[in-house]
């Protein structure tokens, strides 16, 4: 018996192995390739796979905030790291957003876009605003969970039904009750000395337990969740899209490549080993194209494989991950001046920090909407300049499935990094913090 215990341990260890991560991703890509009708029916693995990694995330936001206030009440350090949190994320927003702005720009001034490119750009909206409803994209009203979503002004985030956001995956109200409760609970802690923290550190725990035997099957679910993408989408749309694609794809890879390395850094880590063990939750991210789907592997990454601080990164990780996009800022930023290039629209300097402001606010609105809903709030960043929506959204839609994989990659890195470097910054602090943060049983 211990010896059928100890062969699943090893199959299971190998199979979380970077590598085959990685591998699974390059036999996805082949599979996709391939264009075979055989490709679209791993479909329904690849969702029973989200499936599974959704059904601990919500379960784990209800264990992990409070335990989050928790730790912000009652740590000595949390002003100070409160504030270095802050800070970077102030610091990254501006980076991430300017660089959306200023990189296509001058791109796209020493690559102008010719007249064949501009004829098959409106042959490719004209064939697919056929197919595209913009009405649908336009009215966020008609996704099948904005009806529990929407609301007006504190009421679309007050969860009134605590379980009607859990069974529509609201995190945002979850994270609101998430945080209510643990204060709460926190209070009556320091009132009648009784806490009920030590059975959410437990909860937790089995959350992360439940997401490790979910990720045995991270290969299997990753290849049937991208090989049918890449099969759906055709190699002429990047040749029609090739500005659009160099920039954004470019300046996503060069900020992965960064946050990799600050975070190496951050941690005094060797650089192919943060990027060998930081894999997982990339691949993860690519792979279910969610980022809440990505907390658990996330902070599980973070603390036992990277000896990232556990307070920061429970503090923050869970909130930042629910919040804060900056992929969909980079994706606006980009798409906003390549329309404006591709109608041969000027932008000054003070349109460049308007398309950042901009893009940064509409990152915001796309949080609870998924799907060809996400990108309605693009509108708002272009119709301030006198770009047409209805000529971006035909074409961003069709390469959308591979943009919202490093949209949310770039989300999971950025958003890794800044606890790892706020930790940093309080080296002597956390190993005190850190034990507040662990409730007493």
């Amino acid at each position: 018996m211990a010896k059928s215990g100890s062969i699943a341990t090893k199959i299971a260890r190998w199979l979380n192995q970077p590598l085959t991560v990685v591998g699974s991703v390059v036999v996805a890509l082949a599979l996709g390739a391939t264009h075979w009708p055989v490709v679209d029916e791993l479909r329904p693995i690849g969702d029973i796979y989200i499936g599974l990694l959704q059904m601990s995330v919500l379960p784990f936001l209800l264990a992990t905030i409070p335990l989050a206030v928790r730790s912000l009440m009652t740590g000595a350090t949390n002003r100070n790291l409160m504030q270095s949190l802050a800070v970077l994320i102030l610091g990254s927003t501006v980076v991430i957003a300017l660089a959306g702005v200023l990189a296509p720009i001058a791109i796209f001034h020493f690559m102008p876009f010719d007249h064949d490119t501009i004829a098959a750009v409106g042959a490719l909206v004209g064939g697919a605003a056929g197919n595209a409803d913009l009405t649908f994209a336009l009215d966020a009203g008609n996704d099948v969970n904005a009806g529990y979503v929407l609301g007006s002004g504190l009421q679309s985030i007050i969860p009134a039904n605590i379980f009607g956001a859990l069974s529509s995956n609201d995190t945002m109200r979850v994270l609101v009750f998430g945080a209510f409760f643990g204060t709460a609970m926190v209070m009556c802690e320091r009132k009648s000395g009784r806490s009920l923290f030590g059975a959410l550190r437990s909860l937790h725990d089995a959350c992360l337990l439940m997401f490790q035997w979910v990720n045995t099957l991270s290969p299997i679910g990753i290849i049937a969740l991208i090989a049918p993408q890449i099969s759906k989408i055709g190699p002429s749309v990047y040749v029609v899209l090739a500005h659009f694609s160099y920039v954004f794809f470019g300046l996503s890879a060069v900020i992965l490549v960064v946050s990799i390395v600050i975070l190496a850094i951050a941690l005094r880590l060797d650089i192919p080993l943060t990027f060998a063990r930081f894999s997982k939750p990339m691949m993860v991210a690519a792979a279910t194209r969610n980022t809440i789907a990505c907390i658990p592997v996330a902070v599980e990454t973070m603390i036992e494989e990277l000896r990232a601080s556990r307070q920061t990164c429970e503090l923050y990780i869970p909130v930042s991950f629910s919040t804060l996009r900056f992929g969909t800022i980079l994706h606006f930023a980009v798409a906003a001046v390549f329309v404006g290039a591709l109608l041969g629209r000027d932008f000054g300097l003070g349109d460049i920090l308007l398309i950042a402001v901009l893009s940064v606010t509409a990152s915001f609105a796309t949080l609870g909407i998924n799907g060809a809903a996400a990108l309605a709030p693009l509108a708002g960043v272009l119709r301030p300049f006198g770009l047409p929506y209805e000529l971006a959204f035909p074409l961003l839609v069709i390469i959308d499935p591979l943009a919202l994989m490093v949209r949310v990659m770039v989300n999971v890195a950025v958003n890794c990094v800044i606890p790892a470097v706020a930790a940093r910054r309080l080296p002597e602090e956390m190993p005190e913090a850190e034990a507040q943060a662990v409730p007493a049983e």
